[in-house]
């Protein structure tokens, strides 16, 4: 009797991972021209994941690692500013100018987003290596979370809307403070706000298509990390 040979079943799909196990999104590897991209000014600190849930904030780092009391001051204040009940963001763990760059004042910005956000700029360490980075901030000194990305509002999981949209949405989800900020973004051409952003203190740009999806503890070609031009 001949031998049947069945057709291997597919493999089944990998279940999502749940959203408490969500860690930061990694960029691409090196610069690549990214598609229509929204363009931020690179940050450094310390990136997180802060999650809103029952009136308070977490902050997990992308090792995994639960540093909300570490940043206490700076929960509450993410806590307070919460235009919902419930809350995962994207965002950064940074310092106040007078911490990092002696004599850069703390300068407001006007980048046109969805509704013409107007945030002030904090300049950071630039550090890419997160234990490094760790080390860089006193919390005796200022530190603010800038939110970059939102990634989930009241139960509702938006990692398949378009990053634009999310951007949208942000503005209306976080009321911004001294110690809450969310980053500007600009579309092409960024023409003067190169110049102001190496001014105070930034030596790198995030490029970040507008059209692009979130992948939790995955790398995305989508989003990519380029130098300063200088010009």
């Amino acid at each position: 009797m001949p031998f049947l040979r069945r057709a291997a079943r597919p493999a089944p799909p990998s279940a999502p991972l749940p959203p408490e196990d969500w860690r930061p999104q990694r960029f691409g590897r090196g610069a690549r021209a990214v598609p229509d991209p929204l363009i931020e000014p690179s940050w450094g600190g310390v990136r997180v994941i802060a999650r809103l849930a029952r009136g308070r904030t977490r902050f997990v780092d992308e090792e995994g690692v639960d540093c909300t009391e570490e940043f206490a001051t700076v929960a509450e204040a993410v806590s307070a500013g919460a235009q919902a009940d419930e809350l995962i963001l994207d965002g950064f763990l940074t310092v106040e100018p007078t911490q990092a760059t002696a004599g850069v004042p703390l300068v407001g910005i006007e980048a046109p987003s969805g509704g013409r956000l107007t945030t002030q700029m904090l300049v950071g360490n630039r550090i890419s290596r997160q234990p490094e980075a760790r080390r860089n901030l006193d919390p005796d000194r200022p530190i603010a979370f800038v939110a970059v990305d939102l990634l989930s509002i009241d139960g509702s999981i938006l990692l398949d809307v378009p990053l634009l949209e999310r951007k949208r949405l942000l503005g209306g989800a976080l009321e911004t403070g001294e110690l809450v900020r969310i980053t500007p973004f600009v579309r092409l051409p960024i023409g003067s706000f190169v110049s102001t952003w190496r001014g105070l203190g930034f030596a790198a740009l995030a490029y970040k298509a507008a059209n692009s999806r979130y992948i939790p503890n995955g790398r995305n070609d989508d989003w990519s990390i380029a130098p300063m031009p200088l010009k």
